[in-house]
């Protein structure tokens, strides 16, 4: 299993990484202790050959120091990480992809809750029988498949034998599957996956694919089939209330076998052996050569300027020098980076293994189980009063359960929020573009504003140019005593006077589709959200808008 360590990150912890660096469960420190224990007694050992045994021997000590510089030429040559990086790549998405594909039984669990049951007080129980022998049959589905390709799941149930047993040969297919309901959580949670008849069924099976009691293995599909059938049973039975439901649950079992055949063909078709071998020689001959190629010569640990120029001509090395030939510093790192690197990928070559950053199958088998029983095999006893089939009529029952909530304390909105700023703001732009969309109305059905303006006359809500501003809207002494107007006088506010000319009063109705209420409410909304302004909207409101149409502008006055 997966070794979980992102919840103990804290980034604000400026030393975290210095925590996850160190930490040993599923580190590469365990995964590759033993490997360089091994790297650095062979590297201590071939520096100790050279120091100490050739140093003294001349052309032994340059033949050593020939091999040195040609495999350093050598290896860097060789594209290693180019070649490692697309193995390590396609193993952990080969990985990741097996992962995503491992079907769980929450989701089928839940539809079968949801859709599986019987209005009928009588048949609740029929139902839930139903429910749970369906979820039944995919677990016995889940486990026929994955005992064939992961190992935990084969030991589990104690298919898995030595090679070396003969045991393992006289494992029928009966005995295997009566050993299913050996298992501890099957007996907790289902008591039986399998029963008697339905042996009996794999057995005709057998019969009809000519498969004698060894080689015939328990097709994992054959108990998916029996599932299907006994949905379609269920619609019949009015267990399922509308045809829509049965042909999704066909559908969510369907997913199902397919995700278990995904399963399957990732087991038999793995990634090509000859590319796994091909990545496997080069790490390990590349690991080699640098146990001899980063080993330090004389000219790489001695400089003129720091050792002692003997009596003969030759350099003697200082303590500190003779030390540093024994220490693998950076043929260290490259051992570290390359086979962690390498080892990665071998680890999660098999997805259904036993190492720790294997998928736990028997982890996901039981909460399989636990799911299948506990959500599609619910009681009553596990709902709150209201929820139960207690026979009352469903109304009575559902009032009783809202009663148990005080809905009082539900606010919906924030008054104080910024939600009120965000309606004054729409509430200004609608007036905006009922303002631009009057002054086009006006161009296109308002006189020539030399008639329009020369008449002075404000009968019947018009007005005069020397009262409007340099904009084409009304100076605010105008709109108050036309405001003053419209309050003394009744049923003439909903109207649209454009210029003098009492002809030209429309109905506010006729601007572009938007009618005069609409054009209230909006400015009503718009008072409201002023400070101090919600007694005037209450006051002014029950007025009726007049929109007043001058050189080809509109104002709005309540």
């Amino acid at each position: 299993m997966g070794v979980s360590y992102a919840s103990k990150i804290y980034t604000k912890d400026r030393l975290f990484f210095i925590k996850l660096l160190f930490r040993w469960s599923g580190s590469v420190w365990q995964l590759l202790w033993l490997d360089f224990l091994v790297f650095i007694l062979i590297y201590v050992s071939l520096a100790a050959l050279y120091h100490l045994v050739l140093y003294n021997d001349p052309k032994m000590k340059a033949t050593f120091e020939i091999t040195v510089s040609w495999l350093k030429t050598v290896s860097t040559a060789v594209p290693l990480s180019f070649m490692l990086g697309f193995f390590v790549s396609s193993v952990v998405e080969r990985w990741w992809s097996v992962c995503m594909s491992i079907p769980w039984l929450q989701t089928p669990s839940f539809y079968c809750q949801a859709l599986l049951d019987s209005p009928k007080t009588y048949r609740s129980d029929l139902a839930r029988k139903l429910r749970i022998t369906v979820l039944r049959y995919l677990n016995l589905a889940w486990i026929l498949m994955m005992a064939g390709v992961s190992l935990h799941i084969r030991e589990r149930f104690g298919y898995w034998q030595p090679k070396w047993k003969t045991k393992k040969y006289k494992l029928t297919w009966r005995r295997r599957l009566k050993m299913v309901n050996s298992d501890e959580k099957v007996q907790k949670y289902f008591g039986q996956l399998v029963t008697d008849n339905e042996i009996a069924a794999f057995g005709r099976s057998a019969e009809l694919s000519n498969d004698n009691k060894h080689t015939y293995d328990p097709e994992y599909w054959l108990p998916l089939v029996w599932a299907t059938r006994l949905i379609r049973r269920a619609r019949n039975l009015d267990c399922i209330a509308d045809e829509r439901h049965c042909l999704w649950l066909i559908d969510t079992v369907q997913k199902f076998r397919y995700d278990l055949g995904t399963i399957w063909m990732f087991t038999e078709f793995n990634i090509p052996l000859v590319y796994v071998q091909v990545a496997v020689t080069a790490v390990y001959l590349y690991l080699v050569s640098t146990i001899i190629s980063t080993q330090l010569m004389d000219s790489d640990i001695v400089q003129s300027s720091t050792a002692i120029l003997n009596v003969n001509g030759t350099y003697q090395r200082n303590t500190g020098q003779q030390v540093l030939g024994f220490i693998p510093v950076l043929g260290g790192l490259e051992f570290i980076f390359y086979l962690g690197w390498f080892k990665i990928g071998m680890c999660l070559l098999n997805p259904m293994g036993k190492d720790e950053a294997d998928i736990p199958m028997s982890d996901i088998l039981n909460s399989n189980l636990k799911a299948a029983i506990k959500m599609g095999g619910a009681e009553d006893s596990i709902f709150p009063r209201g929820l139960m089939d207690s026979g009352e009529a469903e109304e009575a029952q559902v009032a009783e359960f809202l009663c148990c909530f005080d809905f009082a304390g539900v606010h919906a909105h924030d008054k104080f929020g910024s939600a009120e700023q965000t309606e004054r703001q729409l509430n200004k732009e609608l007036l905006k573009r009922l303002h631009a969309r009057g002054k086009q109305h006006g161009k296109q059905h308002g006189k020539p504003h030399g008639k329009s303006h020369g008449s002075g006359s404000s009968t019947g809500g018009t007005q005069s140019a020397g009262s409007l501003t340099p904009d084409g809207s009304l100076f605010p002494s105008e709109r108050s005593s036309l405001r003053l107007k419209n309050k003394l006088s009744s049923g003439k506010g909903n109207q649209l006077t454009v210029g003098s000319d009492s002809s030209a009063v429309q109905p506010a109705s006729s601007l572009g589709g938007i009618g005069g209420r609409q054009l209230q409410a909006a400015v009503a909304r718009s008072l409201k959200l002023r400070p101090g302004g919600e007694d005037k909207s209450k006051r002014e409101t029950e007025h009726v808008t007049q929109v007043t149409f001058s050189r080809g502008s509109l104002d709005a006055k309540l």
